[in-house]
């Protein structure tokens, strides 16, 4: 019983850790940079400062758009949550860290939705100092990357 609570514990310190990682970047950006800013990095990398209400890449952007992305990464982070021993069970260890990341960048970005109506995004990859992918932020790489873990090691059970 303790060992598991420790385990319980263990994973809800990854989670809040990761969340506050999000959340630092995005202050971090948002009192060093104006709105639109731009600053270079490499060839390939930029940080930009902009902000949208829709969901990913600042897709369905209108009036209500926050409110309604809000309760819908409510509810399927709360299903994750419940669901969360069927993943582990699934797929083990990944399926571990894939909930992990997937609920921090899910809660990451709905902290941005309720506290600040807005979602901050900075990450600029280009080429040639160009744009070539919406501007995302870290909670986005979280879930991309949660859901990547999940569907590769999905076709490798295969």
């Amino acid at each position: 019983m303790i060992k598991q609570n420790l385990y319980k514990i263990k994973w809800f310190i990854y989670v809040v850790g990761l969340v506050y990682i999000d959340q630092l970047t995005k202050y971090l950006v948002k009192t060093n940079f104006k709105l639109y800013e731009t600053k270079q990095i490499l060839p390939f990398l930029a940080l930009t400062y902009t902000t949208n209400t829709g969901i990913v890449f600042g897709w369905f952007q209108t009036k209500y758009a926050n409110i309604l992305f809000s309760f819908v990464i409510i509810i399927i982070l709360s299903i994750l949550i419940v669901s969360s021993k069927n993943f582990v069970k699934e797929f083990g260890g990944i399926g571990k860290i894939s909930l992990c990341l997937i609920i921090s960048g899910g809660l990451g970005n709905l902290v941005d939705r309720i506290f600040f109506g807005k979602v901050v995004d900075f990450i600029d990859l280009q080429w040639n100092y160009k744009n070539i992918w919406p501007v995302f932020n870290l909670a986005d790489s979280y879930v991309f990357i949660g859901i990547w873990l999940l569907i590769i090691k999905y076709f490798l059970k295969k």
